[in-house]
Parts: structure tokens; C-alpha cells; sequence
């Protein structure tokens, strides 16, 4: 197998190009690249591209005790499903980033509390309110 590698190389050259960086391209932030893998995190956890092919409604137009379906499609799912699970998903991910950012050395113990406080409480919620939505 590797014989056939070098022999495509043989016959195939890479060009010597001289690529300059672009002078007004600069290295992203980093927190500009957490919030875009956030919010690409949040639109593939929802079901964007599912809605797109398949356009499901917003909400059952009938109403009924359990409504976390599609009638008669039991893989299908509202959109309003999709956002509020992936928020959830979204939220309690971010609540474990908080509680790692609460051991770091310089914060001060007042701040330390919040960030503990609001770390579990993001972390419970998305837990806890997540099964009763959905119907589980």
C-alpha cells in the first residue's frame, strides 16, 4: 500500500509557493472561540439541521397531556422541544465551566461563593427540569 503512496508522489509535484500571512489576518481571542463553540454546540444539540430538512411544527396544534412527540412519530420532535432541551444542555455545561473556574487561586471568597452558588444552580436546574419537560 505504501508502494502506491510514493508512486502517486512520484508523479505528483507540490508546488513551491511563497504564501505570505494576510497582513490584516490575526489570531481569534479565545473567548471569541468559546462563544462560537458554544453557540455551534447549541445549534447542532437543538436539532437545527433536522428542522431545516424536515420542518417540523413550532408546537402541537392539538392539545394533549404529552406532547414531547410528533402524533404518530415518535422520532420526530417540535421545535420548541429542541430549543428548550438544548438550553438545558447548554446551561448545565456551562454551569460546570463556572464551578471549575471556581478554583482558581485569585478570586476572592465572596466571588468564590457566588461562582459556587451559581455553578450548582445551573448544574440542578438543567438536571432536574430537563426529564419533567420532556416527559420522561
Amino acid at each position: 500500500m505504501e508502494t502506491l503512496y510514493c508512486v502517486s508522489f512520484l508523479v505528483l509535484k507540490c508546488p513551491n509557493l511563497k504564501l505570505k500571512k494576510l497582513p490584516w489576518l490575526h489570531m481569534a481571542l479565545a473567548l471569541t472561540v468559546y462563544a462560537l463553540v458554544v453557540v455551534s454546540c447549541f445549534l447542532i444539540t437543538r436539532g437545527i439541521i433536522c428542522d431545516i430538512i424536515v420542518e417540523p411544527p413550532n408546537v402541537d396544534p392539538m392539545i394533549d397531556e404529552h406532547v414531547a412527540f410528533l402524533a404518530y412519530r415518535v422520532n420526530g420532535q417540535y421545535i420548541m422541544e429542541g430549543l428548550a432541551s438544548s438550553f438545558l444542555f447548554t446551561m448545565g455545561g456551562l454551569g460546570f465551566i463556572i464551578l471549575d473556574r471556581f478554583n482558581a487561586s485569585n478570586i476572592p471568597k465572596c466571588n468564590r461563593f457566588f461562582l459556587l452558588f451559581i455553578g450548582f444552580v445551573c448544574v440542578l436546574l438543567s438536571f432536574f427540569v430537563f426529564p419533567s419537560y420532556s416527559g420522561v
